[in-house]
């Protein structure tokens, strides 16, 4: 009996831990690091941007239980998209789950929202995701919610019909 209480605690407290997200390493500028989850239960990447200062990509819950993370996140300087960008890729978990539905909340390192702009590419059965800002971004974190939205401009794939 204990043991069954003891499993099913387990299981119901480690429900972050099932998303697939927490036990990928990912690559985030070629560093090979592990996510953490904070208080609030936000998977945590914390890497060193290409602009020589650290970044930390939150996903939530919500978008760890619609999405996978491809293992590789990138950070770009004086890129297309901006003075300062993060690209990582998703892939869809559920039918309902689009870009569209990702929100994102991105501050600076005094905890300012930076304005951003951002686009969707697809990327096989995934997007290709291009956040950028003008300002160094400390923290981003990726949310989900089920109304869709317009934060990300797709891009057509390529050979596609643009018309």
């Amino acid at each position: 009996m204990v043991f069954l209480l003891l499993a099913m605690e387990g299981f119901f407290s480690g429900h972050a831990f099932a998303d697939g997200f927490v036990d990928r390493l990912v690559k985030f500028d070629g560093k090979l690091l592990k996510g953490k989850l904070d208080e609030d239960d936000n998977l945590e990447f914390l890497g060193q941007g290409k602009w020589e200062a650290p970044v930390k990509l939150r996903f939530s819950l919500f978008v760890r239980t619609n999405f996978e993370l491809v293992p590789y996140i990138e950070t770009e300087t004086r890129g297309i998209l901006g003075e300062y960008t993060i690209t990582f890729t998703v892939v869809p978990k559920t039918r309902r789950a689009s870009y569209q539905n990702l929100r994102f909340k991105i501050l600076s390192s005094t905890g300012s929202e930076l304005v951003s702009s951002g686009v969707a590419a697809p990327n096989g059965s995934g997007w290709v995701i291009g956040i950028a800002t003008d300002e160094k971004p400390f923290d981003i974190l990726v949310s989900y919610t089920k109304e869709r939205g317009r934060e990300l401009t797709p891009v057509p794939a390529e050979g596609s019909d643009p018309s």
